[in-house]
């Protein structure tokens, strides 16, 4: 995709006046800033938007599809786009308290890209994971099994992604690239040892079983990204989600791992129990679908671990690693590897205690 320029304040005012907003009639944008992560396929910009005759208020404006492609090449026709639909849903409306969104999410077409504008909740956002914060997130979480009860329809819409956890099995034959890269690289030969390296070309080669099982497990509706930069806790204890991309039907316990797998390299401070995290996330989804879904939950949160975590560290992560990222930053190198080793131990790890080890093996 052509990189664009990225649009300034006369541009983001231009297209709010075009839609009739919460942001009001004559609202003045007095400045943007960009916020784009770099690794979707849309534009986000901090703005700070007035309306007539109030105090400015910041907002985040969202540019579906104006991006550009990145190594994670999720090769999802509706990326760019099922966030629109969701907020379009009112499957947002439907979340019990417990869970957010940003208010005011509105979406509006403007010269041939999909707008989705919010108000800001950076604050939330900002704040520090503990693994208390971390245990009322896995309570929350699964709370997303709730929509799909009260509309039992609501997962059969046809923009949702169903099968987030092979969402980067393209990555695969990359992985064992790299994985038989490391012992000719000075650099990465210590990354992990020959067995480990042994048994992550096996979690590659399962990646089929193990979806083919999680296919299996009871599905809810999932967020499908659900790591702890887009996620907070608010002042109420509240889990409040943004970024719903790859929102979804999946199985239990597949948004749980998500988390956990990048709660260290996503700022999360202490030592997280895992096992005590998961229990508490399955306990509450067993309440809400009153039967035990446990067992469900602890393969759905393993796959995560050794689907998606490990496609996508063994994938563009390594890679990245190869082509020189951070070569000139050693601190922010050294993060890095540290989150793609122990990331692929944690799911190794996961792959025992969740009963999965016989489909890697």
């Amino acid at each position: 995709m052509t990189e664009r320029v990225l649009p300034d304040a006369d541009t983001v005012e231009a297209a709010l006046a075009s839609h009739e907003g919460p942001w009001g009639a004559g609202a003045r944008v007095l400045s943007v800033l960009d916020q784009s992560t770099g690794l979707g396929q849309a534009a986000v910009l901090r703005a700070s938007i007035a309306p007539p005759n109030a105090c400015p208020s910041v907002w985040i404006v969202k540019i579906l599809g104006w991006g550009r492609q990145t190594l994670l090449d999720s090769r999802d026709s509706l990326l760019d786009r099922r966030e629109a639909h969701f907020y379009g849903s009112g499957i947002s409306d439907l979340l019990p308290s417990g869970l957010t969104t940003p208010p005011a999410a509105t979406v509006f077409s403007h010269h041939g890209f999909t707008w989705v504008v919010m108000r800001d909740i950076g604050a939330v956002l900002q704040q520090s994971w503990t693994p208390e914060s971390a245990m009322t997130a896995a309570r929350r979480a699964a709370l997303l099994y709730v929509p799909g009860v009260l509309r039992p329809g609501l997962l059969d819409a046809p923009w949702l992604e169903l099968e987030g956890y092979a969402a980067y099995t393209h990555h695969i034959p990359t992985g064992h690239d790299n994985l038989d890269a490391l012992a000719g690289d000075p650099r990465l030969r210590a990354l992990f040892t020959a067995e480990q390296v042994r048994d992550l070309h096996a979690c590659l080669d399962a990646s089929d079983e193990l979806c083919a099982r999680a296919a299996r497990l009871p599905t809810t509706l999932v967020h499908g990204d659900l790591t702890p930069r887009n996620a907070g806790v608010d002042r109420r204890g509240a889990l409040a989600l943004i970024d719903w991309e790859h929102v979804g039907v999946g199985p239990v316990g597949f948004d749980l791992g998500t988390f956990v797998s990048l709660y260290r390299a996503f700022g999360g401070h202490g030592e997280l129990d895992e096992p005590a995290v998961l229990e508490a996330y399955g306990r509450a989804v067993s309440e809400l679908a009153g039967i035990d879904l446990r067992p469900a939950a602890a393969l759905g949160a393993a796959t995560a671990h050794l689907t998606w975590g490990l496609h996508l560290r063994l994938g563009p992560g390594l890679t990245l690693v190869r082509q020189g990222l951070n070569r000139d930053a050693p601190a922010k190198l050294a993060a890095h590897l540290d989150d793609l080793r122990s990331g692929c131990l944690r799911a190794l790890s996961w792959a025992s205690a969740a009963g999965a080890v016989a489909a890697v093996r």
